[in-house]
């Protein structure tokens, strides 16, 4: 009885182990799948829909790209470009191409689209617009909180998406421009860097500023922010008769941001000749930053690669045809900056 019990035991300790072994190799295979699936999962919005909620008492829209690169894992940076007036989220994504570059270099892209009224008085009314203070359009007769709206939307977009919240970007054209520029003087505690192309500074409260690194665009030829002379533009809107940088052109742009930054110095410490464009700093700038203007020498209004004729305004609508790669300029300067460290350019 003892030799039956002893066989029959070790019969069933042999079952046993295969069985356990079996059952830890399967567990394995099923945990490691669910978690490789978890780790990719995300959901990814329609790039060509808009997603809107509404924010007082408006609908706010936007489009939001995210490349195949970017999974529920990743923390990347995000990058929010900010059409100019009357052009939408969707023209300005389509002028400019940035989900292309957004592929290359894994950022996710969120366009965000301003207000249009048809009967607010404003001139030209009825086209999207941004109240950058002193400009545009509805926006700015309406006095639409664009601040908080845009500040809404980068909380927004770093809960539900894997964004690293110390690398939140601006960038702008335009009315686009001047509203990034203000998102950096009164939302500074959440944006990274601002680098922006053909429109100054319409608002000058810099109460709730803390420096961070910014750089604006200009074309040499710019026919509506004019590069030496914008007060045309002031006699048309009394509110921007006391903003110098409307009346004195770019290099008033660069030594207001300057002022704000505390940068040492009372001119440039660094200039970058090329034949198409120079490059001026200042770059010893309070809390690691630095303030810069680009200056496009041939440049016009439009700044990037591709014509934006089809948006049927009467200005010269020409691109830059490639002459340099406004994306790259744009992503070398701020994306060697996070909010807790200077980063390299990715």
């Amino acid at each position: 009885m003892g030799r039956v019990s002893a066989a029959y035991c070790l019969v069933l300790l042999l079952i046993c182990s295969f069985t356990v072994g079996c059952l830890e190799s399967n567990n394995s295979d099923v945990n490691g799948d669910f978690l490789s699936d978890y780790s990719d999962e995300i959901e990814r919005p329609n790039p060509n829909q808009y997603e809107c909620l509404e924010f007082d008492e408006w609908e706010r829209c936007w489009l939001t790209y995210i490349p195949e690169s970017v999974n529920a894992s990743s923390s990347v940076p995000v990058l929010f470009e900010l059409h100019g007036w009357s052009a939408s989220a969707f023209e300005m994504r389509n002028i400019t191409g940035l989900q292309e570059f957004a592929d290359e270099k894994g950022i996710i892209v969120v366009h965000p689209e301003g207000i249009a009224l048809e009967g607010s008085g404003a001139f030209g009314d009825g086209e999207e617009s941004w109240n950058g203070g002193h400009c545009c359009g509805d926006a700015a007769v309406l006095d639409v909180d664009d601040v908080g709206f845009l500040s809404l939307l980068i909380a927004k977009m770093i809960e539900e998406y894997p964004i690293d919240e110390n690398r939140v970007y601006f960038t702008g054209w335009s009315n686009g421009c001047i509203m990034s520029q203000r998102m950096a003087l009164q939302a500074s505690d959440l944006i990274a860097a601002v680098a922006c192309t053909s429109g100054y500074l319409g608002f000058l409260d810099d109460s709730e500023y803390i420096p961070i690194p910014i750089m604006e665009m200009h074309g040499v030829f710019d026919e509506i922010a004019q590069y030496s002379n914008s007060v045309r533009i002031a006699l048309l809107e009394e509110d921007s008769q006391n903003i110098e940088a409307i009346q004195s052109g770019a290099h008033e742009n660069l030594y207001d941001w300057a002022n704000f930054n505390r940068c040492e110095g009372l001119i440039a410490d660094s200039i970058t000749p090329n034949s198409a464009y120079t490059i001026e700093r200042f770059t010893s700038c309070e809390n690691n930053s630095e303030v810069a203007l680009f200056t496009s020498l041939n440049g016009g209004h439009n700044l990037y690669e591709n014509d934006a004729c089809d948006l049927g305004i009467g200005w010269s609508c020409w691109g830059n045809q490639g002459v340099f790669d406004t994306h790259q300029i744009i992503w070398d300067f701020v994306s060697r900056y996070s909010k807790n460290q200077t980063v390299d350019s990715l």
